[in-house]
């Protein structure tokens, strides 16, 4: 089995994409067979080299191992499509002599003014087939005055065809909705359809998974290998993943990148085991390792339903793979996001608090910075008892937790209910209503930090004692009997 990933280096390689090169790498690996990375960059506008660079950087990061590419070789190199366009020019040609193409000579002008036309007819956009008609003295002697042109496949007006797809099962499509669809642009550069499948089949590449947005495409590039006496690649689509309002990611819209996730502190092993899990399931509910993943997958029980992005669950898995590396692994982790000078103590503290370096940093202003306390946590200093404030002023510096509660219950025997007593600590202390146990904080910020905090805040007034209660029938201010 020979599967690839072929990514365009037009902007960073969001989680959608890198779905898709985690499937075919899997798919890859259960099988024992070669994973191909091959850049797809025939965009002159927007391709760029750092972009390539930042994709392979990326996808290494996840974990993934590619036996060829752009930068390890191989038996089928050259690998970016930039410097295989002879093997388009020739394919074109011999499409030429199959009569398979014609010259497209349409501006976009009017190709936008058919489509706007179709669309208020409400039909599908398909290019008309204006040139299709053209007598083919005519097209030659336009082509020899040298008038731009694209090439069109001429899709036969009659027939269907069909295939099985590996996610979505048996498929049709008629020849008459297809359209002729170009092959080749008016500057010369090979399109999507036929550089791609001429790529699979010149390396051999044996199946494909790729978004469910090529489904359309697929009877487009099968007519093509037939034309060309290829073996085309057996194609599984997956289902596009999308936000939470069912929007696709897409680079042009800022979909989140695989880079600002490992900038923001995730894991690979968290990031892995989530996307391995977006449209496909596995029979175990713990953190697992590439080798049981690529075990584990099945391209037959993808789901047909897109996967929408959680960030909760992405968040669950970080926390596993987080608690799975050794301390000496973890402290590094956490450096990442302190520097060398962190607080002693402090990452092992908060350990089971933070998910990402944005909670590391976050702890850390709130335990050995500055940092405005959270909303619920102001709600509960604006009704803070004064005396619980007072009381800690003087006494916050003196022994352990148990110490200070101990004697806040002896000083202020029915006044704070543990209810009340424990969230007020913690939003004096952290500035939050949640986070380490208590107890930990305390011995972890020390008498002067303690004292500190508790100087820090406002209190509400100390409550006025309640009137001495009055028998029913006695003056009020009278004593009974």
């Amino acid at each position: 089995m020979r599967l690839r990933f072929a990514p365009s280096p037009t902007g960073t390689l969001h989680l959608g994409n890198a779905r898709t090169a985690l499937f075919n790498f899997l798919a890859a690996r259960r099988e024992g067979g070669t994973f191909v990375i091959r850049i797809e960059d025939t965009d002159r506008v927007r391709s760029d080299p750092r972009h390539e660079a930042a994709l392979l950087a990326d996808l290494a990061w996840l974990g993934l191992d590619w036996q060829e590419g752009p930068d390890r070789g191989g038996d089928f190199a050259p690998y970016r499509q930039s410097e295989r366009q002879a093997f388009y020019a020739d394919a074109l040609n011999r499409l030429r002599e199959l009569d398979c193409v014609y010259p497209c000579f349409c501006t976009d002008e009017e190709l936008a003014r058919d489509q706007a036309e179709q669309r208020r007819r409400r039909q599908n956009p398909r290019y008309v087939g204006r040139c299709a008609r053209l007598a083919p003295v005519e097209s030659a002697r336009r082509l020899r005055a040298g008038e731009p042109a694209a090439w069109r496949w001429r899709v036969p007006p009659l027939g269907s065809l069909g295939w099985n797809d590996l996610v979505y099962g048996p498929q049709h499509q008629e020849m008459v909705n297809l359209g002729d669809f170009v092959v080749c642009r008016r500057d010369g550069q090979a399109g999507f359809l036929l550089s791609n499948i001429v790529d699979d089949c010149a390396m051999r590449i044996t199946h494909v998974l790729r978004g469910a947005d090529h489904l359309s495409n697929t009877g487009r590039q099968l007519l093509m290998a037939r034309a060309l006496a290829l073996t085309p690649p057996a194609y599984g689509h997956l289902p596009l993943l999308v936000n939470r309002g069912g929007t696709p990611l897409a680079k042009r819209t800022g979909a989140t990148g695989l880079g600002a996730l490992a900038e923001a502190g995730y894991l690979p092993g968290a990031v892995r085991n989530y996307l391995a899990r977006l449209g496909h399931v596995y029979a175990q509910d713990e953190l697992l390792d590439l080798e049981t993943l690529a075990g584990g997958f099945d391209w037959t029980a993808i789901n047909r339903s897109s996967a929408i992005l959680d960030p909760i669950q992405l968040d669950h898995w970080q926390h596993l793979a987080l608690r799975a590396l050794d301390d000496a692994a973890y402290d590094r982790w956490a450096s990442q996001a302190l520097g060398p000078e962190a607080p002693p103590g402090l990452p092992a503290l908060v350990r089971d608090n933070v998910r990402n370096h944005a909670d590391l940093v976050e702890w850390r202003e709130r335990l050995a910075g500055r940092r405005l306390p959270s909303a619920a946590a102001q709600e509960t200093l604006r009704v803070l008892d004064a005396r619980l404030r007072e009381y800690g002023v003087v006494h916050a510096g003196e022994g352990t937790l148990a110490d200070f509660l101990a004697g806040l219950r002896t000083h202020h025997p029915s006044a704070f209910p543990s209810r009340q007593v424990y969230p007020a600590l913690r939003a004096i202390l952290t500035g939050s209503l949640e986070g380490p146990e208590l107890a930990r904080i305390w011995d972890w910020l020390g008498p002067e930090r303690r004292r500190l905090a508790f100087r820090s805040i406002r209190a509400a007034p100390v409550p006025p004692a309640p009137p001495e209660a009055v028998p029913p029938g006695c003056p009020s201010g009278q004593p009974s009997g």
